[in-house]
């Protein structure tokens, strides 16, 4: 019933900044983007998953967040801090199955880093 591919889409107030985010601090590549309409459409690095923004004068707070696996979470965090990505906190472990690291994009979306540990 189902493609393979997934799409996120976000209502930001800011298309140029949140692209900057999404592309220069976390290495995302632009598919499609109509500044005229205020959407754009990125690749993520995961297979067929994909992230939208649609710019929206008001935004309302999501209590979801937008997971991203990684294979070394202290070193992904790293690299994102020298980007000037801020973490809420540090690495929480839940044993035997995660390491998490949240942070948020320009508009105050959740997004996490993931390791699994199993």
């Amino acid at each position: 019933m189902y493609n393979s591919g997934l799409t996120v889409w976000y209502n930001v107030h800011d298309l140029e900044l949140t692209l900057e985010f999404y592309t220069e601090k976390l290495g995302f590549k632009v598919l499609n983007h109509d500044a005229g309409k205020g959407q754009a459409r990125l690749a993520t690095n995961t297979k067929d998953c994909f992230i939208g923004f649609s710019e929206a004068q008001e935004l309302i707070p999501s209590t979801t967040s937008t997971t991203f696996e990684v294979e070394n979470i202290e070193q992904a965090m790293q690299t994102l801090q020298q980007k000037g990505v801020l973490f809420n906190g540090g690495i929480r472990t839940i044993p035997g199955l995660v390491k998490l690291a949240a942070f948020k994009d320009p508009d105050g979306h959740d997004l996490m880093l993931s390791e699994k540990l199993i």
